[in-house]
């Protein structure tokens, strides 16, 4: 790949991120949920970054389905910890990208593995949280758009007491 196209990719990317964060901000959940592939993995650790989702707690670990539920309860007014719902403003940075390798890549078909910092400013009536953390996204490009495939939000105090994440991160 040349230097022209590296960059363009990066870019790509960056937007695709950008993007992620706009929805989720903006509450257009509907859309958020359509970046995803049919078998997507969300997942936020707790109590460490490398734990096993299967067998030790997670402070989100969602399939399509659950991530289709979260949603519907979000848009529907359905969840009671989004009432009112919160404010967030998503600040992503140092995207970095590079090829898979065979050992970490979660479910199949992955063109591209992402990382990147996200600061997450959460705001509601009486209540200011800030929440800090890396993130891997797996990608494939279908049908010539990028989507995702699998992402993981590695909050940096995750091993610490937290209050209830009330917003898709």
């Amino acid at each position: 790949m040349s230097g022209i196209e590296e960059l363009l990719e990066q870019q790509r990317v960056e937007q695709l991120l950008f993007l992620e964060a706009q929805l989720i901000d903006g509450r257009r959940f509907a859309e958020w949920e359509a970046l995803w592939v049919a078998d997507g993995i969300y997942w936020v650790p707790a109590n460490g970054d490398d734990t096993d989702p299967r067998r030790q707690v997670s402070l989100i670990y969602d399939n399509r389905s659950r991530m289709h539920n979260r949603v519907e309860r979000y848009a529907g007014g359905k969840a009671i910890s989004q009432q009112p719902p919160p404010r967030t403003v998503h600040l992503v940075s140092n995207v970095t990208i590079k090829p898979p390798e065979s050992d970490e890549v979660v479910g199949g078909d992955v063109s591209l593995i992402v990382h990147s910092a996200v600061h997450v400013a959460e705001s509601r009536p009486g209540v200011r949280v800030d929440w800090a953390g890396r993130v891997i996204h797996h990608l494939v490009e279908r049908q010539g758009a990028l989507q995702i495939v699998f992402k993981k939000v590695m909050l940096v105090d995750n091993d610490q007491e937290l209050t209830t994440i009330d917003f898709l991160l």
